[in-house]
């Protein structure tokens, strides 16, 4: 009877071995199936980062030149306007001198 026990233990102790090691070979080969995933999903955002630093550097360039040009416009324009206002406040100090003038003859003809 005993040999019935020990030879059922043996033969339990096998089937449970078995199923451990198979067991730890199937765990290990869906980790490493895992882990690829998991790298490869890290080299197409890496691939995916590098694209937007790229895109936006070159963003940045258009932006920076286009505010040059638009820079340029406004100083080409403020230069315009301060020359426009400079004729402005000579004609304006002239028509102030010939006011003077013509309330100067009319206060001296009295």
């Amino acid at each position: 009877m005993w040999g019935y026990v020990l030879g059922a233990a043996t033969i339990f102790g096998l089937i449970v071995t078995l199923g451990t090691w198979l067991n730890g070979r199937m765990t290990r080969k869906i980790a490493l199936q895992h882990f690829e995933r998991i790298e490869q999903y890290f080299e197409k955002s890496d691939r995916r980062f590098e694209e937007l630093l790229k895109e936006i550097r070159r963003s940045s360039e258009e932006s920076n030149r286009r505010f040059e040009e638009l820079r340029k416009e406004l100083n080409k324009t403020f230069e315009e306007t301060s020359k426009r206002f400079d004729e402005l406040v000579k004609q304006h100090n002239e028509l102030i001198r010939q006011h003077n003038e013509i309330l100067k003859g009319l206060t001296t003809r009295r």
